[in-house]
């Protein structure tokens, strides 16, 4: 088995296999082989099977969690945070638009798209089973990755 020290390790994010818990299980991967790991909630036991070329490498290629060898790569933000952006941004140029202030509701929108370009620039990407959604931080691209597709992810669901 391989070491890889912690500042290199892979992060490895999944939601708990019991359906009722839902909670999110986070289990960093430093070395390869089989990693037993519980929900920090329910308690409930997962075995992670962390391929050798994995740490090696660091490419993925096959899911640790699941059968999954497709994968999308998207940006490391709360997607929520994003939606709650862009409705805040959006109710307060609709306020300036309201009072025919046109110059602030512009500038409003602007600004949105200024927060959105530093997110853009600034977060970093993540590796993403299209099957069991585990989430891999701290991996190289793989040119075999693309960003999400809906068909792909519509054989999953």
């Amino acid at each position: 088995m391989s070491n890889v020290s912690a500042s290199d390790s892979i992060l490895i994010t999944h939601r708990c296999p019991k359906a009722a818990c839902q909670a999110r299980i986070r289990t960093r991967a430093e070395r390869d082989g089989r990693i037993e790991t519980s929900c920090p909630t329910c308690h409930e036991p997962t075995i992670l099977d962390i391929p050798s070329d994995v740490c090696t490498d660091r490419m993925i290629t096959r899911c640790s969690l699941c059968p999954g060898r497709e994968f999308f790569i998207r940006k490391d933000f709360p997607q929520k945070l994003g939606l709650l952006l862009v409705i805040v941004f959006g109710l307060v140029a609709s306020v300036f638009y309201y009072y025919e202030n046109i110059v602030a509701t512009f500038a409003t929108l602007g600004a949105l798209v200024l927060v959105d370009a530093a997110i853009y620039l600034f977060v970093g990407k993540v590796t993403v089973c299209y099957r069991c959604r585990a989430e891999y931080r701290g991996v190289v691209y793989n040119p075999d990755h693309e960003g999400f597709d809906l068909a792909t992810s519509e054989k999953y669901d």
